[in-house]
């Protein structure tokens, strides 16, 4: 048992390596001058939205993703305590439990006024519109690096036939290792799901857990899955995912 235990923990420890994994440390100084930087320009994106709309006539789009709920914080950080925040989720065909459960979680810490839906993103957002035209514009937690995200622009309506709104992105020049540096140096629950090796959230029937973070655990002695934030390769990050979601908001695909 001995010598097979030294056997695997040479082979995972290649493999570990060959895949980009690492154990990045928690301190504070992983909020580098640069994720300062961006998060500076992130709280101008929003300020600037502020001017253009009023408090009822904006929304978050939220899902209970770790770059939602990283915009969630933000907003909620430079939103009066009078001023309760808006927010929308579109529940798919087949959710986790613990994506479910986080969603309900967060709307208790942050006193969300949440509307919920059902089914198909673009329809939900016609449901929105219909049930409260006030709404002009609404919060998306898109990156570059997501499906589609490369060519917006930071405020940009819609367009192919989606209910007419500002789209508003606010984290657009954020990196995948920026929104993990955000979330573990300041201490926000996330889903556990991340803790378990997804990296990137969809529903059951298109998530997995991401190959790229399995690895042999020491204390265990078996192979295991790291967390999301211990993946290096942020080109890796939705290797779990089946890229054949919805139609979303932010482009052609979720």
């Amino acid at each position: 048992m001995k010598l097979a235990s030294q056997f695997w923990h040479k082979v995972c420890r290649h493999y570990r390596t060959s895949r980009g994994l690492h154990i990045p440390p928690v301190e504070k100084s992983e909020s580098n001058d640069q994720l300062r930087d961006k998060l500076e320009h992130t709280e101008e994106v929003i300020k600037r939205a502020m001017t253009l709309y009023k408090p009822n006539e904006m929304m978050l789009s939220f899902n209970g993703g770790k770059d939602c709920t990283v915009l969630l914080d933000i907003l909620a950080r430079m939103t009066p305590p009078s001023m309760p925040l808006g927010a929308v989720y579109v529940k798919s065909a087949n959710p986790f439990e613990e994506l479910e459960k986080f969603v309900d979680d967060s709307v208790q810490r942050y006193g969300l006024q949440l509307r919920r839906y059902e089914g198909v993103l673009k329809v939900a957002f016609e449901q929105l519109i219909a049930e409260d035209s006030q709404v002009k514009a609404i919060f998306l937690g898109c990156r570059r690096s997501d499906p589609e995200s490369c060519n917006l622009y930071e405020l940009e309506p819609t367009n192919n036939g989606w209910p007419a709104m500002m789209r508003i992105f606010p984290l657009l020049e954020w990196s995948y290792h920026d929104i993990w540096s955000y979330l573990r140096s300041n201490n926000l629950p996330y889903c556990c799901l991340y803790d378990q090796g997804y990296t990137s959230l969809g529903d059951r029937s298109s998530t997995r857990v991401n190959p790229s973070l399995l690895a042999y655990d020491e204390k265990l002695d078996k192979m295991t899955y790291r967390p999301a934030y211990e993946l290096e390769d942020e080109r890796l990050e939705r290797f779990n995912r089946d890229e054949h979601g919805q139609a979303s908001v932010s482009g052609s695909k979720q």
